[in-house]
């Protein structure tokens, strides 16, 4: 069985981001950085580029005039949103062939945007400085699974039949099976991604926010709350539904009223929509 440390380390290819995101973090990161410095960079990949124009244009930023440039789209949405631009169009891809026996890649991800844009809603409504880092945490808040699923085929398919037969909770199974669950193997690989602590810590205590590092513990109760809310009403295709079970002390860990969830709801969705086709085609 392999180790935790021995699973991240062996993680081949997905042990890191694509080329270009770190060429654009690069550029990103010079203390002169400018949106045509950017823009060269995302050029070179044509299919970064599409995907950055088709996103930009929809309703998802709901910008008046068409942008036509990338350059143009670097300088409207700004160097932080961006980040998640790229690491969300770029990490879908990394994944590309993982076996359909154990998962469906489609439904992975159709979760984890539905999570990333309520995670994004959340931030706004809390007036987060940095609300794309909380799309990139819930669009990534399940990755571990996916490297497991891929390393660790026979322990998953155990894991699987554990939950479905025992009704235990997937990260408890993990556990017994393992001796890890997929959200420590999440935040291992973002870790070895070089992605912010943040995003890292909101992965790895998602489950157990109080259990984070002080500075990472608000990050993790806002991914909590996201995951939660979409289990209960989003993939439950209950959106409308007043009632919720959501652990008030979620709601207050995260200085939010519950009273507020329709409108998340509503905006969740209309993200959701405005970007599925573009992040998830």
């Amino acid at each position: 069985m392999l180790s935790l440390e021995k699973l991240i380390d062996r993680s081949g290819k997905l042990g890191s981001l694509p080329d270009i995101v770190n060429k654009v973090f690069k550029v990103m990161d010079e203390p002169r950085s400018t949106a045509t410095k950017i823009g060269r960079v995302i050029n070179d990949d044509p299919a970064l580029t599409a995907r950055l124009l088709k996103l930009v244009n929809s309703p998802f930023y709901g910008f008046s005039a068409r942008v036509d440039t990338v350059y143009r789209a670097v300088a409207l949405i700004g160097h932080k949103e961006l980040r998640s631009v790229v690491v969300a169009a770029s990490a879908i891809k990394v994944f590309d062939g993982i076996p359909s026996d154990l998962i469906s890649m489609q439904d992975f991800w159709k979760r984890s945007l539905s999570t990333a844009v309520t995670a994004r809603v959340l931030a706004a409504f809390k007036r987060e400085k940095q609300i794309e880092r909380f799309f990139i945490a819930g669009l990534l808040h399940d990755i571990g699974s996916l490297l497991l699923y891929l390393k660790l085929p026979d322990e998953m398919s155990q894991v699987l039949r554990m939950q479905q037969t025992d009704g235990i909770e997937i990260c408890k199974a993990e556990k017994e099976i393992l001796g890890y669950d997929h959200t420590e193997v999440g935040g291992g690989l973002l870790k070895k991604w070089n992605l912010p602590p943040q995003i890292c810590a909101s992965v790895r205590f998602q489950n157990k926010p109080d259990k984070a590092p002080q500075a990472e513990q608000q990050a993790a109760w806002l991914i909590k709350l996201a995951c939660e809310i979409v289990a209960q009403h989003i993939e439950a295709d209950a959106l409308l539904a007043e009632d919720t079970e959501i652990d008030p002390a979620i709601w207050l860990a995260n200085k939010l009223d519950d009273s507020l969830l329709p409108k998340i709801l509503e905006k969740a969705k209309q993200q959701y929509e405005s970007s599925k086709d573009i992040l998830l085609s």
